[in-house]
């Protein structure tokens, strides 16, 4: 698609020193002729560096491109040398325009496109003049102040002269040229790569979450309460981090394995081992020559805790010198115990969150956490995902920032004419995020059908979307 004709840009020049390419750029806006373009202070770049710049391009999109240099001030043509100033121009205006002319087409040719025709011209706005130089190749290819007011009439005489004849052109070469002046550009980020960025501000600690850590360094049993959002998992991170930094072996465990694997990913440093907590207790069985594999139903995983903390652990050197566990709230008793024996009387930091609880009877034992403590705030999660997330869950919600996410794109609302059709509307967002650059595991599907009876479930969707860290 050809972008639409005139001068560029539209209100005023590039900014630039020059008094003869003002003229020349208001000159061109007012006697441009129809369909034509022109674009003031064109630069490109080669793949070897080489940068050049053009005064003003201009293109006729059937006849091909012309680019015209501008001298300003008293110039002339004295015993075969060009002047400007009684200066001696080198290179010359010429010279200086085919170089750049050269650049272009390199970079016209990089995008397939080349135009039918293209050529070089002069301009000096600051000298009039009756009769051209005699040069031949000048004759006819410079312009004078006498030639801006009438340029509606001089330019296609000058393409005339100064550009051979046309030829067959190769692809959208004035769309390439227009995007090569760069008209416009606003800062954006597609959503996948949106998606990557948020990624990566979760494992950045705030300046307030480190003095907190800071704090609470020296407890050897410590117990953190956070609300989704709050930077649990980043502060668990960070802990096991310094501990391991400071020549410790530290076991960092959680309940479920996507948290351990994003967690693995991104948290690689010797002396550091991360794990879900059943999962390394099957490893725990198979390193004692014990009989393990996983159980056929989800309740026989806390007897595979049982049996390691019980049968594994003294026959093995498994000692640690730090315990960090995530995701406290879900383990079972045996699992407990299995976290207990590991640390010994080492160090053990636990991080939950009572409201994220899918499991109503498991308790944490309190008993064995002299210090607790808890986070006052949320991080991580936007603000209006974490009101949208409050108000399902049953929590009160701030409806104004529920809007305000609404408003800025960071909610969004999908109309289904029946409840047949929401399977589809599903099917629709997922292909619409993964067309904007969004891998599988960046989309959480989170349902609330069945709130009431089965309202556990649906809050332990929300906590999953919250985790991680997309809503």
């Amino acid at each position: 698609m050809l972008p639409a004709s005139g001068v560029y840009p539209r209100e005023n020049p590039r900014p630039t020193g020059s008094r003869a390419e003002v003229r020349v750029y208001q000159a061109l806006r007012a006697k441009l002729p129809p369909g034509w373009y022109a674009w003031h202070s064109l630069r490109v770049q080669t793949r070897e560096g080489w940068c050049g710049e053009g005064d003003f391009v201009i293109a006729e999109p059937r006849r091909g491109l012309l680019v015209l240099e501008v001298k300003g001030g008293a110039v002339e043509l004295r015993d075969g040398l060009w002047w400007q100033n009684a200066q001696l121009m080198k290179p010359t205006p010429r010279e200086q325009a085919f170089r750049f002319e050269t650049l272009l087409l390199a970079r016209l040719a990089d995008g397939q496109c080349e135009p039918p025709a293209y050529g070089v011209a002069t301009c000096f706005p600051d000298v009039a003049f009756s009769a051209p130089p005699s040069q031949d190749d000048l004759s006819r290819t410079i312009l004078g102040e006498q030639h801006l007011r009438w340029l509606d009439q001089a330019l296609p005489s000058l393409v005339e002269h100064a550009l051979p004849a046309p030829r067959s052109q190769r692809g959208n070469w004035v769309g390439r040229l227009h995007e090569l002046w760069g008209e416009t550009w606003k800062p954006r980020l597609t959503l996948g790569q949106r998606a990557r960025h948020s990624a990566e501000d979760r494992v950045m600690l705030d300046g307030g979450q480190l003095a907190f850590l800071d704090a609470l360094q020296d407890n050897n049993r410590l117990l953190v309460e956070g609300a989704a959002g709050s930077g649990k998992t980043l502060l668990a991170r960070e802990a096991a981090l310094r501990l391991a930094g400071a020549g410790r072996r530290v076991l960092l465990l959680t309940f479920t394995e996507a948290l351990a694997r994003w967690l693995r990913e991104c948290t690689t440093v010797e002396g550091l081992e991360v794990a879900p907590i059943r999962r390394f207790a099957l490893t725990l069985l198979d390193r004692a020559g014990l009989e393990a594999s996983p159980p056929p139903e989800a309740q026989g995983w806390e007897e595979v805790s049982l049996r390691a903390a019980a049968e594994a652990l003294p026959r093995l050197d498994a000692s640690y010198d730090a315990v960090v566990l995530d995701e406290a709230q879900d383990l079972a008793a045996g699992d407990w115990i299995l976290a207990q024996e590991l640390a010994g009387g080492k160090p053990l930091w636990a991080f939950h969150d009572p409201a994220q609880r899918y499991w109503s009877e498991r308790e944490i034992p309190l008993d064995q956490f002299p210090a607790r403590f808890r986070l006052p705030q949320a991080h991580r999660c936007p603000p209006a995902i974490q009101a949208l997330a409050d108000r399902y869950a049953g929590k009160p919600a701030d409806e104004q920032l529920i809007r305000a996410g609404l408003a800025d794109g960071a909610l969004g609302i999908v109309s289904c004419p029946s409840e047949s059709s929401v399977a589809g509307r599903i099917g629709e967002e997922i292909a619409r995020l993964r067309g904007a650059g969004l891998e599988p595991g960046d989309i959480a599907v989170v349902s609330l059908r069945g709130r009431g009876g089965r309202r556990r479930r649906a809050e332990r969707a929300v906590r999953w979307a919250h985790r991680r860290g997309r809503g």
